[in-house]
């Protein structure tokens, strides 16, 4: 964004270990800014934000309205807001999804309430679209690039992690071929 934008970049992330990738990714010549900490707790001043962007993040966020509330904060008038999210399906869900939902402390919505929430946050032009199929699509073709590259990942992690990761697709593969699990993608606007 900020190469091909010009645009002042400011990521935030509760991991260290994300951070320190994203700084060692970074061109030396960067302005883009990261910073370790909670979006549930850091403060910013009131209309800070041209664009706020999140991906697949907040599901682990109970309190989804008072994090819209905060964006809502620190954007400036006429700013935009990006979202992706793991979201739950429409349709009634297995003892198996409940209880991965559950292992996990995932708090999920559908993508439509998804939207509706970014609505009664005070957002306008609110566009809540259910990805699923898409979603589909790039597991399977994350997961046949790692099949592909079996040989390379084992020697350069373990075969218990690739067993992990493959295995991990294929069931959140299988949760999203069900209904069960969806991928929303969310755009919206503060009013000027």
């Amino acid at each position: 964004m900020e190469k091909k934008y010009g645009a002042e970049v400011f990521g935030i992330d509760l991991s260290a270990n994300v951070v320190e990738i994203a700084m060692e990714r970074s061109p030396a010549d960067t302005k883009v800014q990261f910073q370790i900490c909670d979006v549930t707790t850091i403060q910013f001043e009131s209309e800070s934000f041209d664009v706020v962007y999140s991906r697949d993040t907040l599901l682990h966020i109970p309190d989804k309205f008072a994090v819209f509330k905060q964006f809502f904060k620190w954007m400036k008038p006429g700013g935009k807001l990006f979202i992706s999210d793991y979201c739950h399906g429409d349709c009634e869900h297995s003892d198996k999804f409940k209880s991965y939902v559950a292992q996990r402390g995932y708090v999920l919505h559908t993508v439509k309430r998804y939207g509706k929430m970014l609505e009664e946050t005070g957002f306008v032009n609110v566009k809540a679209d259910d990805r699923s199929k898409q979603f589909i699509r790039i597991l399977k073709q994350e997961k046949a690039q790692t099949e592909t590259a079996k040989n390379m990942f084992i020697k350069d992690f373990s075969e218990a992690d690739y067993n992990d990761i493959v295995g991990g697709w294929t069931e959140k593969l299988g949760r999203v071929e069900l209904g069960d699990q969806a991928w929303g993608t969310f755009y919206a606007e503060k009013p000027l």
